[in-house]
C-alpha cells in the first residue's frame, strides 16, 4: 500500500491535466473524448471540477451514477472552458487539503480523476501520467472489487500481477493469475477496455468466464477496442 497523500497524489494529476489544458484552442476542447463518446474534453473537465464543488456541498447522493454526473456536465455546458478551470482551480485546493480524511472514497474520488486525467489525454493524444502516485493509489482502491466481482462468479480466485505490484484476494489463496500491464489493467476494470483487449492479457486460465467480472459498479468493458 502506497503512504502517498490522496490529496497530494490529486493535485499533482490537477497539475498535469492544467498543463494539458493551457492555451488549448477551442476546437480541441470540443474534440470528442473516445473512452467518453458522449462527452468532449470540455465535459470532462466539467464533470472533474463539478465532483469537487459537490464534495464540498456534500451533494453526494447517487455519487458515480450517470444522472449525478449528467447534473455537473449539463449545468457547465454553457460556460467557457477557462471559467470551468477557474471553478476547478477554486473548490479542488479545499479538497485537495480534506481528501486524507475521506478513507476509501478518497481513493475512489482520486480513481475517477486518473481514470478521466487518462481520457482526456487520450481524446488530444498526448501519452503521460501512467505511473503517477494516483493511478497505483487508485488502483488499491479499485482491485479489491474486482476481486469481489470475481468472487461473485463463484470462479477461481486470481491473483493479479501488474509490474512491479501483485494483488491478492483477501482471505483466499489465488489458484489463478492474470498478468497485464497496470495501466490497461486499470483501464480495463473501469470500462475502457474490450472484451477482445481483455482476452489478450496474460492468463493461467481461460480468460472467457472471467470476462463477466470486468462488469461491476458502473463498469462494463467497451464493444470496440480502445487504443491508447
Amino acid at each position: 500500500m502506497t503512504d502517498i497523500d490522496v490529496g497530494v497524489a490529486y493535485a499533482a494529476g490537477r497539475k498535469r491535466v492544467l498543463e494539458l489544458l493551457a492555451d488549448l484552442p477551442a476546437d480541441r476542447a470540443m474534440m470528442a473524448v473516445p473512452a467518453c463518446p458522449d462527452w468532449r474534453v470540455r465535459d470532462v473537465v466539467a464533470h472533474v471540477s463539478g465532483v469537487c464543488v459537490d464534495v464540498l456541498a456534500g451533494r453526494l447522493e447517487g455519487a458515480g451514477t450517470d444522472p449525478w454526473t449528467e447534473a455537473q456536465v449539463a449545468p457547465r455546458r454553457d460556460r467557457t472552458l477557462d471559467e470551468i478551470i477557474a471553478e476547478w482551480n477554486e473548490a479542488a485546493p479545499q479538497v485537495e487539503a480534506i481528501a486524507k480524511d475521506f478513507g476509501p472514497p478518497g481513493k475512489q474520488l482520486l480513481f475517477d480523476f486518473v481514470a478521466h486525467e487518462q481520457d482526456i489525454r487520450g481524446a488530444l493524444g498526448v501519452a503521460g501520467g501512467r505511473d503517477s502516485d494516483g493511478w497505483w493509489i487508485g488502483l488499491e482502491f479499485i482491485t479489491p472489487g474486482f476481486h469481489a466481482a470475481v468472487a461473485g462468479q463463484g470462479l477461481a480466485p486470481l491473483q493479479i500481477v501488474t509490474g512491479p505490484r501483485t494483488w491478492d484476494p483477501e482471505g483466499v489463496d489465488a489458484v489463478e493469475a492474470l498478468t497485464a500491464d497496470p495501466f490497461d489493467f486499470g483501464r480495463a476494470i473501469s470500462g475502457r477496455r474490450s472484451a477482445d483487449q481483455i482476452r489478450g492479457f496474460e492468463w493461467s486460465t481461460d480468460p472467457e468466464p472471467y470476462l463477466a467480472a470486468f462488469t461491476f459498479g458502473p463498469f462494463t468493458p467497451r464493444a470496440t477496442d480502445l487504443i491508447e
